[in-house]
């Protein structure tokens, strides 16, 4: 069995975080949407590791995180879509 589905094995909360700061300090846009976007799946596979290991709690707690995450992700998105700056539009 993998470490990701030890049922004794509880998501560790300071882990959890929303990256908002992955946009201010990239030095380009298409930098910072990677960032956010790594940080989503790294959220969308802890949610899933804990939903597998039967962590109730863990689970909830990094959907609450990795929504927040998505939220700022999709804000970058937006942003982007709405910039006419060339270099920045892709």
């Amino acid at each position: 069995m993998s470490v990701d589905h030890d049922k004794n094995r509880r998501l560790d909360l300071g882990l959890l975080e929303v990256s908002a700061c992955a946009a201010s300090d990239a030095p380009d846009s298409m930098r910072g949407l990677h960032l956010a976007s790594e940080s989503v799946l790294r959220l969308a596979m802890q949610t899933h590791a804990a939903v597998a290991r039967g962590d109730a709690a863990g689970a909830s707690a990094a959907r609450v995180v990795l929504q927040a995450q998505l939220a700022v992700t999709t804000g970058l998105i937006e942003a982007m879509l709405l910039d006419e700056t060339p270099g920045t539009r892709h």
